[in-house]
This record gives C-alpha cells, sequence and structure tokens, in this order.
C-alpha cells in the first residue's frame, strides 16, 4: 500500500536508508542525523510528495521527489550545531572522499554569492519535478518496489503540470543508471566528477499509463 509518510514513519525511512546506503555519507553521520534529514524534507518548505510502500505497517520503501526549496542548505542550516558536533565526534569521516564533497557541496550550498566552480552543467527544464530520493529495503528489492514508487511520482508529477521530471545519479551506480533507463530516462552529463543527471519527458508518457 503506498501511503503518504508521517512524522511518525520517520525511524522507519531512517532504517530503510540505513540498510540501504550503509555507506553514505548521511549514515556515517549516524541515525539520528538521517531522521533530521528526512524531517527536514517532511516539515520544510518545501513542495515535496514523500510516499512509502508499506505491508501491514512495516515501510518496504519510500521517495521524495518535487520541488524542493533548501533541501540541502536548509538543513544543514538548522542542524549545523548538531553536525559539527557529529562530526568532531568521528573525526575520521573526513578522510573520505565520498563524505568531504558532500561537506563541501553542504557548505557551498549556504553561500549563494560565492563564485560556482567553472564545469559545465546540463540544464534542468523549468518545469521539472526532481526526485530527492528513494530507497528500497534491502530484504524487498527485486519485488517492483522501486517501479511503483517512481510511477507514483511520475503521476503526482503529471497531476501537478511537471513538463519533466529530473534527479542526479552517481556515474558507479550502474544499477541505478540501468533502473531508469528502463523506465525511460535519459542519461545525460552533468559536471565533471559529478555523475550524470537523468531526465525523463513527462509530454510521452502524458494519457498512457506511467
Amino acid at each position: 500500500m503506498i501511503s503518504q509518510i508521517q512524522l511518525h514513519h520517520l525511524a522507519q525511512v531512517t532504517c530503510v536508508h540505513i540498510r540501504a546506503f550503509p555507506e553514505s555519507a548521511l549514515t556515517r553521520l549516524g541515525p539520528e542525523a538521517v531522521r533530521r534529514y528526512y524531517e527536514w524534507q517532511l516539515v520544510g518548505p518545501h513542495g515535496h510528495h514523500f510516499i512509502g510502500i508499506f505491508d501491514n505497517s512495516v515501510l518496504l520503501g519510500y521517495a521524495v521527489g518535487g520541488t524542493s526549496r533548501g533541501a540541502m542548505s536548509g538543513f544543514v542550516h538548522r542542524n549545523k550545531g548538531f553536525l559539527v558536533r557529529r562530526v568532531v565526534a568521528r573525526p575520521w569521516l573526513l578522510l573520505g572522499t565520498e563524505f568531504r564533497s558532500r561537506i563541501s557541496a553542504a557548505t557551498a550550498s549556504l553561500l549563494p554569492s560565492a563564485k560556482q566552480p567553472l564545469v559545465q552543467r546540463t540544464e534542468i527544464p523549468p518545469r521539472s519535478f526532481g526526485i530527492l530520493a528513494i530507497a528500497v529495503d534491502p530484504t524487498a528489492q527485486r519485488k517492483g518496489i522501486g517501479r511503483l514508487l517512481m510511477d507514483s511520482l511520475a503521476q503526482a508529477a503529471m497531476d501537478n503540470d511537471f513538463d519533466h521530471m529530473h534527479l542526479s545519479v552517481a556515474a558507479a551506480n550502474t544499477q541505478a543508471i540501468a533502473f531508469y533507463e528502463g523506465l525511460g530516462w535519459t542519461r545525460l552529463p552533468h559536471g565533471k566528477g559529478s555523475g550524470f543527471l537523468m531526465l525523463k519527458d513527462l509530454s510521452r508518457s502524458r494519457g498512457k499509463p506511467v
């Protein structure tokens, strides 16, 4: 059953995230950091659709998409004291390239006036529905849950008159890239070393099942 994620679901969202992404920068900051991140996506000033698939009240997977307003910068600003304490308590995290990259991106997001890197990036269409996160519990993978989540978000995007959908994916994540391409997404370069931008033209799906 697909339902809207509520605050009381965040403990389960946290567990699914940690199991699905055990090596992510957010996971390495600890469960409370994960919970706070998704709390901000739920209660912040965004236009998010935050949905989950449940089996007898057990969360099997979730997805967040829509219009983000400070998805990362707002999270960092709201929790900067907590995040600093987390990093100080776990200084070895700074040795990881991916973690340092995320920290740098988060810091840059708080400084809109700072010079942007001179890297050519693919333009995101103005009326595009962004996919912020999608995760399926490892015990429930290969059961079509990811597709159900993406189809539900695609329907929400079309219902709200978006022309496209977009998301970013690491170049090394070949499994995810193949999954999105199987759903009709197109892979585009997204700046040096930053992976790919995936786009889906919703005009091709209007009037037929997604």
